[in-house]
């Protein structure tokens, strides 16, 4: 009709400048103004009755359309929705607050019985896309959400839907980032594998109004990102049928089972590694000498306490359990515990070797004699000690020492022959300290009680030399015991912890496709508890 209307004026137009009395020089212009008017006519006019049908069709589809109710002719049918989801990347995991965060968008089709249309009636337009806040929407939200946001309403603004002629929606939600709650299990950190769930359903309808079904056994994994500290296993959906204990109705949900395995070489190289190489020093508080006394303890402390910090760190990254220590928390503890029993132990050693006491006869047997036996060690450690004292040169001037009586009697007579012979001379001089008048009564009797003294002197200094040979004997003998079990004790201390190394380290979860598999199925046995069919 638009059409008809404007070739008619145009024909009008061009007769009135024909056979109007104005002069006109061309009268091939009027001709011309009349074609050209006639092509831009053909070709705007499609363009204008295409846009006008579409404005038509919508406001044909909507004016009776009430998107607070479900667009179904008959109240008792489901509207089947399929869903899926595209895994974009995996964001983040906090394992202390368990929270797995990850960009995804979804896609969701349903009928929609009210928005259906016949191509032919409107130029042949056979889809449209109209802004989802203006169409009755699927509530499916994220069950695990741990965010304050809610998925549904989140997604769902400013996104389209693609509505075709049959009346098939097609929506696609815009990539978003979702945190959803995962339990995680931390007992094999840093080589642990996680497996999160990630369960999409309608919150208020149940499975006679709103059905959902999965597209595919698999999440897809198109434009999948490589994460830097966790390697995606695989990603699985699975449909379930739930039936709550609080309602009679049965509700269906689409859970996907996302399996990620941790990359281990960044905890290796800034926690393992430095707790080994702290290990390892502690091996040398059994090279130490004895004399250094408290530094042996010392060290051990100093280590304990660095190890301290290093699990202080651990402790900041995992959450607060009490079901599961970490692998890694776990040989921490048993580092310093073990560099603590060699603190004990260099106390001990420290103690045996300064002891003066005798040494017990079972420890002579079992210490000195097997202990050194297993050890490959010989007495002749403590023995070569005592060679010194019995060394030719100390015993020939100890022998001098022991006889110092028999050299003092000697002088005294040989001072007693020369008294005698100035005596004999007449010649009256003082020798010795003795007068003139003296006799020899007295001179013997005064050399008796020097003699005398000088044997109590040699006997003292016997005695004397006794004491000090038993003090020195008695001394090697516990440092020779002390050397056995500072030597015992090192072996058991390096066998400790190699062992404690090894079965705390070398644990591994198993293949974690096969870990994940099991954990799916685990909670596939806990829906086939809380369901039934429809």
């Amino acid at each position: 009709m638009a059409r008809e209307c404007r070739l008619h004026f145009v024909y009008l137009l061009c007769s009135s400048l024909s056979t109007s009395n104005i002069n006109i020089s061309r009268p091939r212009l009027a001709t011309s103004v009349m074609l050209f008017l006639l092509i831009w006519d053909c070709l705007t006019l499609s363009t204008v009755a295409a846009i006008g049908s579409e404005q038509k069709l919508v406001d044909v589809l909507f004016r009776t359309y009430n998107k607070k109710v479900r667009p179904v002719k008959n109240f008792s049918s489901p509207i089947w929705v399929t869903f899926d989801m595209n895994l974009n990347q995996i964001a983040d995991m906090d394992e202390r607050n368990q929270v797995l965060k990850t960009n995804i968008w979804t896609t969701e089709t349903w009928i929609d019985e009210m928005m259906r249309w016949d191509p032919a009636e409107y130029d042949g337009i056979d889809q449209i896309r109209i802004p989802s806040s203006d169409l009755w929407m699927p509530d499916i939200t994220l069950y695990n959400n741990a965010e304050a946001v809610d998925y549904s309403a989140d997604s769902e603004s400013g996104a389209n839907c693609v509505i075709n002629y049959t009346g098939s929606i097609l929506y696609k939600s815009r990539p978003t980032i979702l945190k959803s709650t995962c339990r995680v299990n931390v007992k094999y950190f840093p080589f642990d594998v996680q497996m999160c769930k990630m369960k999409f359903g309608s919150w208020a309808y149940d499975s006679q109004q709103v059905n959902m079904i999965q597209v595919d056994d698999k999440a897809q994994l198109t434009h999948f990102i490589q994460n830097e500290q966790w390697q995606l296993e695989f990603a699985i959906a699975r449909r379930h049928i739930t039936f709550y204990q609080c309602c009679p109705e049965v509700y269906p949900d689409i859970s996907f089972y996302i399996c990620i395995r941790r990359k281990p070489l960044y905890y290796i190289y800034n926690l393992i590694i430095p707790c080994v190489l702290l290990c390892a020093l502690s091996f040398l508080g059994f090279f130490m000498p004895y004399n250094v006394g408290v530094v042996k303890a010392s060290l051990s402390v100093t280590l304990i306490l660095s190890l301290t910090v290093f699990l202080l760190l651990v402790a900041e990254m995992m959450p607060r359990t009490s079901k599961e220590i970490p692998l890694i928390g776990q040989y921490y503890l048993a580092a310093m515990s073990l560099i603590s029993v060699s603190t004990a132990m260099n106390v001990a050693v420290l103690n045996v070797n300064v002891c003066n006491r005798d040494v017990p006869k079972w420890i002579k047997v079992v210490v000195m004699k097997y202990l050194a036996a297993l050890m490959c060690m010989r007495e002749s450690r403590c023995k070569g000690r005592r060679s010194l004292i019995k060394s030719p040169n100390f015993a020939s001037a100890r022998r001098a020492h022991y006889n110092g009586r028999y050299v003092a009697g000697a002088q005294c007579s040989r001072d007693a022959s020369l008294y005698n012979l100035h005596r004999s001379s007449g010649r009256h001089t003082s020798f010795h300290g003795y007068n003139n008048d003296s006799t020899d009564e007295d001179v013997d009797w005064k050399f008796s009680k020097v003699e005398q003294s000088v044997g109590e002197i040699c006997k003292h200094l016997k005695s004397v030399q006794r004491m000090y040979e038993r003090k020195t004997s008695l001394r090697d003998e516990w440092v020779f015991v002390a050397t056995i079990l500072d030597k015992m004790l090192m072996f058991l201390f390096i066998m400790a912890t190699i062992i404690t190394s090894m079965c705390l380290l070398l644990q591994n979860p198993g293949d974690s496709v096969a870990l994940c598999q099991h954990n799916v199925n685990k909670d596939e046995s806990f829906y086939g508890n809380n369901t039934r069919s429809e």
